[in-house]
């Protein structure tokens, strides 16, 4: 647990594990605990995995916006820099998947392998749920944090998983309550979330990529990873069946073995 001072910002870090570097990095409001217990720890087993909470968010500083996705690639990019990171494999979840395309757009020899999880290349050409799943990214300022991370439950998880395994939503939403994000600094993040375009960039990505998303995404459909993965070169499209947005809280294993073996 450390902090490194990145630009303008504070930014908050975990590395555990040895081996080859493997960045993850969190979507909209999301923080180092809400990749669960397992996944990283699996990981760790294999690679150098190295968390961190985005500007905004977590236990990084949370400055007054507005914020964009290059902004935060840049500060991705910085942190590597401080912590001697040439190169690292990279796995981007949600918005972190439009930081982690952003990250190896601009900087392509920092980027080994790209794993963009349930994530959208934004602009005209993404595929948005509908409005009624749309307001479940709204603050609820009528609601306490608790009641509102499981009124806003059904937008990651299916309703199958919920009803089944209420004990899991509850440690997720107790670790993202640990360290909320002020009102500002969401809407900063989500302000940023929804600017984001990779434009005709895709092509650009030099990196070996996988997309990978839940079979049952309602919050970022599906279809996003099809755009994406036809727009990379040689990129690798899977999905995990029966999962929905938070596949590695809903199927930590299945994405744990799918990673590892594109990873190597």
């Amino acid at each position: 647990m450390a902090y490194m001072k990145v630009g303008d910002i504070r930014i908050y870090y975990e590395i555990h594990g040895q081996g080859e570097p493997l960045l993850l990095i969190m979507g909209l409001g999301g923080h180092t605990l809400d990749w669960g217990c397992i996944l990283p720890q699996q990981l760790a087993k294999y690679y150098q995995i190295i968390v961190f909470d985005n500007r905004g968010a977590g236990r990084s500083q949370q400055p007054s916006g507005p914020y964009s996705i290059a902004q935060m690639a840049g500060d991705t990019s910085s942190l590597m820099d401080s912590l001697d990171v040439e190169k690292a494999h990279v796995f981007g979840v949600s918005m972190g998947g439009m930081i982690a395309q952003q990250l190896a757009i601009d900087q392509p020899q920092k980027v080994t392998k790209l794993v963009l999880g349930c994530t959208s290349r934004g602009g005209q050409d993404q595929i948005l749920s509908p409005p009624e799943i749309q307001q479940y990214l709204e603050p609820q300022k009528n609601l306490e944090l608790y009641d509102a991370l499981w009124w806003a439950a059904p937008a990651g998880l299916t309703p199958e998983f919920i009803r089944d395994h209420p004990e899991i939503v509850v440690q997720k939403n107790r670790a993202n309550m640990q360290y909320p994000s002020s009102l500002e600094s969401y809407e900063a993040q989500l302000a940023a979330y929804r600017s984001f375009s990779a434009g005709d960039r895709l092509f650009a990505i030099q990196a070996p990529t996988l997309v990978l998303a839940g079979s049952r995404d309602v919050l970022i459909p599906r279809e996003n990873c099809r755009i994406i993965a036809e727009q990379i070169p040689g990129a690798i499209r899977k999905e995990i069946d029966g999962a929905g947005h938070l596949f590695w809280i809903s199927h930590p294993q299945e994405t744990i073995s799918i990673i590892g073996d594109f990873l190597g």
